[in-house]
């Protein structure tokens, strides 16, 4: 199982609420950053160059000691991933989010998990840059490419599930055998066709997956995978295969 960080394990999308709190004019920049965003008129990539730029470079500690205080888990987290772990679900987080404050967050939690997701580095001229590690090795589209972890993940044997919340998770949708979608997401997935279950706390999740590990209820029958006019190369990639 593969869980989207911001707006999904946890209440709030804490890039925003940091741009928001610690930049000047904030509230006004990072909503306008957002709706661009998801309205397709920047990339995620672009989005993190223009947020980081606002971001004082030498708060970093700070901000991270903020951001543990002020961002709470979606009400049933914790027994999700308990359920997930009593089972043995490989489990990941798979977030467009930076490590400074997605790591202390977890911790912070007591959660122990694999994280891909992008990251910090201080550059020469004394400036913060965006890296990212587990990006496509050519698509540009993305910063992390959820769609490669999850097929990276993906047995062959063993259904891939995501959960997210956001238009930035669409590529990972369109990938996954099995999609939880709230916000953002399930507009992209109604509009698309692409088969998704409903949740805004994680209690439907949870009770879901139960059924499916214990027995009790039917895995969903498969589907195809990919969409052939996709951005994503990893979506075209399935689709084309099927």
């Amino acid at each position: 199982m593969m869980i989207d960080f911001d707006g999904t394990l946890v209440e709030p999308n804490v890039a925003i609420i940091l741009v928001g709190e610690f930049a000047t004019n904030g509230p006004a920049v990072a909503h306008e950053i957002d709706l661009e965003l998801h309205a397709g008129r920047i990339t995620l990539r672009e989005a993190w160059e223009r947020q980081v730029a606002l971001l004082p470079k030498d708060r970093l500690g700070e901000m991270a000691e903020w951001a543990v205080r002020h961002t709470p888990l979606r009400p049933g987290a914790l027994e999700l991933l308990e359920l997930v772990r009593t089972h043995k679900v490989p489990t990941s987080i798979v977030s467009g989010g930076l490590d400074f404050y997605i790591r202390p967050i977890l911790k912070n939690a007591g959660i122990d998990l694999p994280v891909f997701c992008d990251a910090l580095e201080a550059v020469p001229n004394g400036h913060l840059k965006v890296t990212h590690p587990h990006g496509h090795a050519t698509c540009r589209l993305c910063g992390i490419c959820k769609a490669q972890v999850i097929r990276t993940m993906h047995s062959g044997h063993h259904l891939t599930v995501f959960a997210g919340d956001g238009s930035t998770d669409r590529y990972a949708a369109e990938v996954a055998d099995i999609v939880f979608a709230r916000r953002r997401l399930r507009t992209f997935c109604d509009r698309l066709a692409i088969p998704y279950y409903p949740f805004e706390e994680f209690g439907p999740v949870t009770e879901k997956m139960r059924g499916w590990l214990e027995g009790t209820e039917a895995l969903p029958s498969a589907r195809a995978l990919g969409l052939s006019d996709s951005a994503c190369p990893i979506s075209k990639g399935l689709a084309a295969a099927q």
